[in-house]
């Protein structure tokens, strides 16, 4: 008699412990799940950030350009000043790019997937 509810205690705990690794898999899914798709969706507003600062500096550059052939010089003049603004702008971002960039992002993804979950939620 002893030793069936031994048996039947034993396996009511493997039942226990395969129902608790299957929940935990489901976490571990589930947070996955999460920090990649913040991952992701805070590239994906980096890169719409990024376009529409593209987009406003080249109409900038354009306006620039036919102000200057207007009230400076020639038109070939205004575009020889903007690209080399250009150009001394990729010079500096080139050259403080960990800063800028790397660092920043490498944090960000750091804080996203290091992040703590609270146990009490």
């Amino acid at each position: 008699m002893e030793s069936q509810t031994l048996k039947d205690n034993f396996s009511e705990i493997s039942e226990n412990v395969k129902a608790y690794i299957r929940l935990k898999t489901d976490l571990l899914k589930l947070t996955l799940t999460e920090k990649i798709s913040l991952i992701i969706s805070a590239l994906l507003i980096s890169v719409i950030l990024f376009l529409v600062f593209l987009f406003i500096s080249m109409f900038i550059s354009i306006a620039f350009i036919f102000w200057f052939r207007d009230h400076a010089g020639p038109l070939y003049v205004g575009a020889l000043i903007v690209a080399s603004f250009y150009l001394l702008v990729g010079v500096i971002v080139f050259l403080m790019r960990n800063r800028i960039f790397i660092d920043p992002l490498v944090s960000q993804i750091s804080n996203i997937l290091l992040e703590e979950e609270d146990e009490d939620k």
